[in-house]
C-alpha cells in the first residue's frame, strides 16, 4: 500500500469526522450558551474559523509527517525473500522495533486530536479575553466544551487508526516478523468499551448540564430552550452512530481475521499464520492459535512420519521385543536356577527325624515365594522346621525348632540355610559325642543357642533369625524352651488354647551385643495335650477392617480362637488363616501332641 494512499484515507475519514461534526457543534453550542454584542460575536466566530482552519492544516500536516516517518523506517526492512532467518540479529531487533510502531500509530492520532483541541480552545479563549473583555461565560463553555468533545473524539480517531493502519501488517517486510505477546501494547476490549461508553455518556450529560446551567444563570441566547435542545440532540446522533461504528467494526475485523484462519485450520491448511494487527483481545488470541496451530502441524507431521514408516517400525519394535522378552527370559530361567539350588540345598536340612511312640509331630510350611522349574513347582523363604530326636543324660527327648531368617525370597532362604546347616551341626554332633549328651536340657539350649549367635554374630548384623527351640522329655511330658523374638507357644488342652510365655525373650540369632542366655522356661505337659509352634506369618494377615480399610491383623488372640476351633489340625489351621485375608509372609508350624502312657 502507498503512503499516500494511507495519507488519504485516513486524512479524509479522521478531518471529515471532526469539521463536520466536534468543530461545528462546539461553535453553535458556543453561540446559544451565552450572549454577547454583535460585534464580539464576529470576532469570536472569526477566531473559531481561523484556529479550526489552521489546526486541521496543522494536524493533517503532521499525519503526512508521521506517515512519512513510519513508511520511512518500514522501507529499511529487508524483504525476506528466504525467510525471516535471513535477517541478521540487529535487522531483526530493528524490523521488530518497526511492528511496535504500528501498533502504538491508532494511540498517536487519538492523542494529537485531544492536543489539536486544547490548542484551539485555549487561544481562543484567551485572544478573545485580550481583543474584547474577560467574560465568564466565554472561559465555562471552552472548558466544557473540550470536556465534551475531546473524549469522543479520542475514541473514534484511535478506532478509525487502528482499523485504516491494519493494511500496513500484510506489507511483505512486516507480515512474518514475529513479535512476543508481551512486546504488544495492551488496550483490552474492556478498556475499550468501558471508555467509549464514558465518552459517549460524557456528552449529553455535559451538553444538558450546561444548558440547564445557562438557562438558570440567564445566559442562553434562544428565546425557546427546546430549539437548541432538539438541534443538540440531533446532532448528537452523528457520533453516537460513527462511534458506534468504529467499535463495532473494529469487533468485526478482529473475528473475520480469527474466524479466516480457523476456517483455513479446518481445511487441513496447517500452514496458516494469525498476524495480530490490533493491541486488543484478538491479538492475544492470534499468540494462542498460532501455538495450537503450531503443536497440531508438528502432530499431523509426526503421524504422516510414523505411517510412512509403520511396518519397518513394527517390525523393528517387535524384533526389539522379543529380543527383550527373550533376555528376561534367560535371566528368569537364571534365576529360578538358583531358587531350585537354594531350594535343593535347604530342603534336606528341614527333616524330621522322630522316633518315639508317645508324640506325634507334623511340619507344615508354606513359603510366600513360589516358582516354577522345568514343570514343576517349588516355594523357598526364611521359615524352617526342624525336629529330632535326641538323647540326654539317657533320657530321651523331643528336640524341635520353628526358625523365620530375616528377608524376602533369596535373603531369607541364604539365612534359613546357614541356621539349617548350623543347627544340624549341633544336632549330629549331640547324637554322636557322648560329652554333648551328658549336658542337662537346661543346659544344652542354654549353650547351643549362645553357641548360635555367636556363628550369627560374624556376619555383622546382616543376617537376623528369630526362633523358638525346646527339648521335650517322652517319659514325664517336661517341656523346656527358650524364645528368641519369636512368636509364643500355642498349648491347646481340654479344648482350649493359650499362650506359653517364656520368661525372657532373648535377642534375634545374629544381633550384635545380645545379653547372654541365663533362663529356659519349663513346663509340664499333660496327655492329650498339643503344642503349636509357629513363626509370625500365621499372624501377618491383611485384611479389611469395618471402615473398609485394609491393615494388618495385630489381634493376637485370632490364632487362639482358630487353633480350638480346629482342634489344632495343621491343615485345617492354614485354611482358616487364608480365609482371614490375604497372606503376606511365610507361615511354619509344627504340631506336637503328648499322647498318653500306653499300657504293657
Amino acid at each position: 500500500m502507498k503512503r499516500e494512499t494511507l495519507f488519504w484515507d485516513l486524512t479524509l475519514k479522521l478531518e471529515a469526522f471532526t469539521h463536520t461534526v466536534p468543530v461545528p457543534f462546539a461553535v453553535y453550542y458556543a453561540i446559544i450558551t451565552q450572549k454577547m454584542e454583535p460585534e464580539h460575536w464576529k470576532i469570536f466566530i472569526a477566531l473559531c474559523v481561523v484556529f479550526a482552519t489552521g489546526i486541521g492544516l496543522l494536524g493533517t500536516f503532521v499525519r503526512h509527517l508521521l506517515l512519512k516517518y513510519v513508511f520511512a523506517r518500514i522501507e529499511k526492512i529487508p524483504i525476506q525473500t528466504a525467510g525471516i532467518s535471513s535477517l541478521t540479529k540487529e535487522e531483526m531487533e530493528y524490523a521488530k522495533s518497526v511492528k511496535i510502531l504500528l501498533f502504538r500509530y491508532p494511540l498517536l492520532e487519538a492523542i494529537i486530536i485531544v492536543i489539536r483541541w486544547l490548542s484551539g480552545v485555549i487561544p481562543i479563549s484567551f485572544l478573545f479575553f485580550y481583543l474584547v473583555a474577560y467574560m465568564p461565560s466565554v472561559l465555562r463553555s471552552a472548558i466544557f466544551t473540550f470536556v465534551m468533545i475531546a473524549p469522543i473524539s479520542f475514541v473514534t480517531y484511535y478506532f478509525i487508526s487502528e482499523s485504516s493502519i491494519r493494511v500496513l501488517f500484510d506489507l511483505p517486510q512486516i507480515k512474518n516478523i514475529e513479535l512476543q505477546e508481551k512486546d504488544i501494547p495492551k488496550f483490552n476490549y474492556f478498556t475499550r468499551i468501558l471508555v467509549a461508553f464514558f465518552s459517549l455518556a460524557t456528552l449529553p450529560f455535559v451538553i444538558f448540564s450546561y444548558i440547564l446551567y445557562s438557562l438558570t444563570m440567564g445566559e442562553i441566547a434562544v428565546q425557546d430552550p427546546m430549539i437548541p435542545i432538539v438541534t443538540v440532540s440531533f446532532i448528537f446522533v452523528i457520533p453516537l452512530i460513527v462511534c458506534s461504528y468504529v467499535v463495532a467494526k473494529s469487533v468485526n475485523e478482529g473475528l473475520n481475521e480469527t474466524s479466516g484462519s480457523l476456517g483455513e485450520l479446518a481445511k487441513g491448511n496447517f500452514d496458516v499464520v494469525v498476524t495480530p494487527k490490533s493491541s486488543d483481545d484478538f491479538a492475544k488470541q492470534a499468540f494462542y492459535l498460532n501455538s495450537v496451530i503450531s503443536k497440531l502441524k508438528d502432530m499431523y507431521a509426526e503421524i504422516i512420519n510414523l505411517n510412512e514408516g509403520l511396518e519397518e517400525k513394527v517390525t523393528l519394535r517387535t524384533n526389539e521385543l522379543k529380543q527383550s522378552l527373550q533376555d528376561i527370559s534367560n535371566l528368569k530361567i537364571q534365576q529360578d536356577g538358583d531358587y531350585f539350588l537354594t531350594y535343593q540345598l535347604l530342603n534336606p536340612l528341614a527333616i524330621k527325624d522322630v522316633d518315639s511312640n508317645r508324640l506325634e509331630v507334623d511340619h507344615l510350611v508354606r513359603q510366600k515365594k513360589v516358582f516354577e522349574y522345568k514343570n514343576q513347582r517349588y516355594d523357598i523363604g526364611g521359615d524352617i522346621n526342624i525336629s529330632h530326636s535326641i538323647t540326654l543324660q539317657n533320657r530321651k527327648f523331643l528336640l524341635f525348632t520353628n526358625a523365620d531368617a530375616m528377608g524376602k525370597s533369596m535373603q531369607g532362604a541364604g539365612g534359613a540355610l546357614v541356621f539349617g546347616a548350623v543347627f544340624q551341626s549341633i544336632v549330629q554332633r549331640t547324637k554322636t559325642d557322648p560329652g554333648y549328651q551328658a549336658f542337662g536340657p537346661e543346659d544344652w539350649l542354654k549353650y547351643n543357642l549362645q553357641e548360635m549367635h555367636m556363628i550369627f554374630e560374624a556376619f555383622d548384623g546382616t543376617m537376623l533369625v528369630s526362633l523358638t527351640m525346646g527339648l521335650l522329655e517322652e517319659e514325664t511330658g517336661k517341656l523346656y524352651f527358650l524364645n528368641a523374638e519369636h512368636p509364643s507357644i500355642v498349648l491347646y488342652r481340654n479344648g482350649k488354647a493359650e499362650y506359653l510365655q517364656a520368661d525372657v525373650s532373648y535377642r534375634k540369632l545374629g544381633t550384635l551385643g545380645a545379653m547372654p542366655i541365663h533362663n529356659t522356661k519349663e513346663v509340664q505337659l499333660q496327655s492329650g495335650d498339643v503344642l503349636i509352634v509357629g513363626s509370625d506369618g500365621k499372624d501377618d494377615i491383611l485384611c479389611i477392617d469395618s471402615s473398609g480399610k485394609w491393615e494388618v491383623n495385630s489381634d493376637e488372640q485370632v490364632f487362639l480362637r482358630i487353633v480350638e476351633s480346629t482342634q489344632g489340625n495343621l491343615q485345617a489351621i492354614i485354611k482358616q488363616v487364608e480365609s482371614l485375608g490375604q497372606i503376606i509372609d511365610d507361615i511354619s508350624l509344627i504340631r506336637i501332641t503328648y499322647l498318653p502312657k500306653t499300657s504293657p
